[in-house]
């Protein structure tokens, strides 16, 4: 093989393992999975890997494994709310006390004696 011949073989190669449709900037990445609840259904946006692994996991899901994998799915979801509320409150604890320390209070104490 010549020089050209191995430049043009590596080009096919590239061109071949390169993808088809090119990335578009501002596409969303992120895929909607729909797991239903007891209450409802929670919409979980995850990566395309992520989505996967849901669907092999919930691919031959028996009723059994599917009510204990929907109780940890619950768990999850729940703790996930009482950590938000948790952080949006801390926050807000947090500009509370840079507020009253920005203000120049002083308790009056002990009034003077009256002459």
């Amino acid at each position: 093989m010549t020089a050209t011949n191995k430049t043009a073989a590596k080009k096919a190669a590239q061109a071949a393992a390169a993808p088809t449709t090119p990335a578009v900037k501002g596409k969303a990445r992120n895929k909607k999975n729909i797991i239903p609840i007891q209450n409802g259904a929670v919409a979980v946006y995850a990566s395309p890997r992520i989505s996967k692994a849901l669907d092999e996991i919930t691919e031959d899901m028996t009723l059994y494994h599917g009510v204990r994998f929907t109780q940890i799915l619950e768990a999850v979801y729940t703790q996930g709310k009482k950590d938000g509320a948790r952080s949006a409150f801390d926050e807000l604890d947090k500009k509370i006390k840079e507020a009253q320390k920005a203000i120049p209070h002083k308790n009056p104490g002990k009034p003077r004696k009256a002459k």
